[in-house]
């Protein structure tokens, strides 16, 4: 539970495919909806449909199906966190990797953050992040 906590806040507080525009707004959607899952503590968008399957082991300690479990726990008991997104841009798409900028706010804290995507099973995925 803290593990996937510490990510979450880590990727907000840090400054949280082929070619082609489509790519490029659906990675940005996977931000938005990301963002969107986590305030509303949404388990089942957030764990299946989101992250990737490395981001659930990485964030949980748990390997394979228990990733997802444990995520799908550990996101129902975060208490707290409401993060805003102020603006997505900037997505870049090469082969089936992305990165999107964001600019988020947390308790009235602006970051920029860097999201790192992947794309798995033809849909775009958080991978991961870091500071803009």
């Amino acid at each position: 539970m803290i593990r996937l906590a510490n990510l979450l806040l880590a990727l907000f507080a840090l400054g949280l495919a082929a070619c082609g525009g489509d790519d490029e707004k659906q990675a940005e959607q996977t931000v938005r909806e990301f963002v969107k899952a986590t305030n509303s503590r949404d388990t089942q968008k957030f764990c299946d449909e989101l992250v990737s399957q490395q981001f659930l082991e990485q964030s949980t300690g748990a390997k394979g199906d228990r990733a997802r479990e444990a995520c799908r726990d550990q996101l129902k008991s975060l208490k707290g966190l409401k993060v805003h997104l102020d603006r997505v841009s900037n997505a870049k798409v090469d082969g089936d990797r992305a990165t999107v900028r964001t600019v988020l706010s947390n308790q009235g804290q602006k970051q920029d953050q860097v999201f790192r995507l992947k794309k798995e099973d033809g849909d775009w995925k958080l991978a991961g992040g870091a500071g803009g």
